[in-house]
């Protein structure tokens, strides 16, 4: 995609102007900048997490997946409970790993919400 085709994607998906703006540019950055938080300790809730995981599932939608190889390698690395898929659950897909799983060193509050909103939801479906 050429950068005025990546703008006009990002768009029609109803992406705030900030991002339309900053196109391929700026979801590189928002995912490497996003991977650096997660490896510090995620400190926001579950919603902010899922907001964040839609930026690379952005990145993935335009083809720029092998820009970001080395900060999925490392959010990769950061993942535990990789079996459980908590965001995106209604489509049948193994390409998106950065929707499976939560940071090994989330804060009390971010595994609270998993608790509540993802494991228990899991238990109730087996």
């Amino acid at each position: 995609m050429t950068d005025e085709q990546i703008t006009d994607y990002l768009k029609k998906r109803g992406c705030a102007e900030r991002v339309c703006k900053g196109g391929r540019e700026y979801l590189v950055q928002h995912w490497n900048d996003f991977v650096a938080e997660v490896e510090r300790g995620y400190s926001l809730g579950v919603e902010d997490y899922w907001n964040d995981l839609d930026t690379r599932e952005l990145i993935h939608d335009i083809g720029k997946d092998s820009e970001v190889g080395d900060a999925d390698n490392r959010f990769r690395a950061m993942l535990t409970g990789t079996q459980i898929k908590h965001w995106h659950t209604d489509r049948h897909s193994d390409y998106d790993f950065w929707n499976y799983g939560y940071p090994k060193n989330a804060t009390w509050y971010f595994l609270e919400a998993v608790e509540q909103l993802i494991l228990k939801g899991q238990s109730t479906k087996s």
